[in-house]
């Protein structure tokens, strides 16, 4: 069993001394500059160019906390009909209330979100630094984690509100924690594993037979000594989500259950679209072209020390294509899995470097180093490649000038109610809910020109991308891109806002529309 709590043992050649008195000072130093990288980048597209890559990040979690700590909020069919866990949307609420000890509104709960989530997804750069350290030294290790700090899809989804970028950061720190310690402190690492890998199943079932690669990929003549402390972690989780489904949702994992039913059985989830099976791979190739090859190379390589994660991504690939409804983010995990190898697998490059220059008699104490830099260029280079290609960018863009523009309106003088306009009745999703808004007033999303004339009384701002009847008085205030603030004189005439939408497999469950209107009573008296 390995212990990374004790020094690191030398490589074989190229690292550095553990004579070096600056030693462990530099590796604390360089792994706080390293995660303080990591999490600055990750910030990029959640708070410096705000984008959304699906609705589920803000209407699966973001919106119900906002509804939870403020009292208003829109609320989806999932969460009428009880099939998601709060335990997500809760975490949230937390760090939503935590966050108004230091001031109230978007401006300030936003960041502090992203920063928390972006810190939990230096995780997988801290456990590649520690692994390579042991293994192939400091440099090495530097360089290794520095490609995971930096990796486009690591950046991208790091900092989001979803359940499946949590998961894979919860399990990629209980891998790390399964693997290391001795004695008692071995039954409470495991523990602890056992318990994020059970918070990883309730946060994404999907991810179950990944976990039981994970726990079980250690030799059987292991398992009597690891499963009892990985078995008792994993069941505190499970009773934790059994009680909070139980008091929030009137039985033990109602969600889990409820999720089984209405998007396999039901067949709901296809009716978001379906996808071929090849859907992740090709993906994957439209992203990195011909650079994924040293990637996967890398990761290959970093398998050698720990084939669970690579076995493990793959389960998770071949569980997500099984199935028809397919989202990218559904393979974030995997992403994550293989890049840390492939970190890992780059710190092992840098080795063999250092070592076959040492047979042609080149050998110091920068050695190591140059190599590191050296091939960390190189990889950084495939990195930013794919940050900058045309698949990337437009995922960065997605929603990026609708978030302007909601957060443009939340900071307008007082206005009574506001229109989404231009995107055929599915404006509710690309400008961020209340949780952007946050505003107590009412909202709409006509679908149409008939119908945005006919609710247009209803609010005195307009949001459009498609240009609104000049008889309707809006006056246009200010653009981002394509996507449009408008304003117009007098008061908003209180009519019912719309309701949401719901699946047509499911429509025979609606609750009343009453049961959860977006402004209950005494949000809609809550002061502008």
């Amino acid at each position: 069993m390995v212990d990374f709590s004790s020094p690191p043992q030398l490589a074989r050649s190229g690292s550095v001394p553990n004579c070096w008195p600056t030693a462990r000072l530099l590796a604390v130093a360089g792994l706080i500059v390293l995660v303080t990288v990591a999490v600055g980048l990750r910030l990029v597209p959640i708070i410096v160019e705000p984008s959304l890559n699906w609705g589920d990040e803000i209407f699966q979690t973001l919106e119900p906390a906002h509804r939870l700590v403020y009292g208003y909020g829109l609320v989806t069919w999932e969460f009428q009909l009880g099939m998601r866990s709060w335990l997500l949307p809760g975490f949230v609420a937390a760090l939503m209330e935590a966050a108004r000890l230091i001031s109230d509104g978007p401006d300030i709960y936003l960041p502090a979100i992203a920063a928390v989530l972006a810190l939990l997804a230096s995780a997988p750069v801290i456990c590649c630094f520690l692994w390579a350290r042991r293994w192939y030294g400091l440099p090495a290790a530097f360089a290794g984690a520095a490609l995971v700090g930096i990796a486009p899809e690591l950046v991208y989804f790091g900092a989001r509100a979803l359940s499946e970028t949590i998961a894979a950061h919860l399990l990629v720190i209980a891998f790390f924690l399964s693997q290391t310690g001795e004695g008692s402190r071995a039954r409470r690492r495991l523990f602890a594993a056992g318990a994020l890998l059970g918070f990883a199943c309730l946060l994404r079932i999907h991810m179950a037979p990944a976990v039981l690669v994970l726990a079980l990929w250690a030799s059987p003549a292991s398992w009597r000594s690891r499963l009892p402390a990985l078995i008792a972690g994993g069941l505190l989780a499970g009773a934790f989500g059994a009680a909070l489904d139980w008091v929030s949702l009137g039985y033990p994992l109602a969600s889990l259950w409820r999720n089984l039913l209405f998007n396999i059985f039901d067949g709901v989830s296809a009716d978001f679209g379906t996808e071929p099976w090849n859907y992740y791979l090709l993906g994957e190739f439209g992203l990195w072209g011909t650079g994924g090859l040293f990637v996967l190379i890398a990761a290959v390589l970093g398998a050698r020390r720990l084939p669970a994660l690579l076995a493990a991504a793959l389960v998770i690939v071949a569980v997500h294509s099984g199935f028809a409804h397919k989202e990218y983010r559904f393979i974030y995990p995997a992403v994550v899995f293989i890049t840390v190898l492939a970190g890992l697998g780059l710190a092992q490059l840098t080795q063999w470097a250092v070592e076959w220059l040492a047979r042609q008699g080149i050998e110091s104490r920068l050695t190591a180093t140059l190599c590191a830099l050296l091939l960390f260029a190189y990889s950084g280079s495939l990195m930013f490649k794919a940050w900058t290609s045309q698949t990337m960018i437009e995922l960065r863009s997605r929603a990026h000038d609708s978030l302007l523009a909601a957060a443009y309106v939340r900071h307008m003088p007082a206005f009574c109610g506001v229109g989404l306009y231009g995107a055929e009745g599915r404006d509710w999703v690309i400008y961020g809910g209340y949780t952007y808004l946050h505003r107590p007033v009412r909202m709409y999303w006509p679908a149409d020109e008939r119908e945005l004339t006919r609710t247009a009384r209803g609010f005195d701002t307009l949001i459009y991308t498609a240009v609104p009847p000049v008889e309707l008085g809006f006056t246009t205030l200010a653009c981002f891109g394509k996507t449009c603030v408008a304003r117009r004189s007098g008061p908003c005439t209180a009519q019912p806002m719309p309701t949401m939408p719901f699946p047509d497999p499911l429509r025979s469950l609606r609750p009343p529309h009453e049961d959860f209107e977006a402004l209950p009573a005494p949000a809609s008296r809550t002061a502008l």
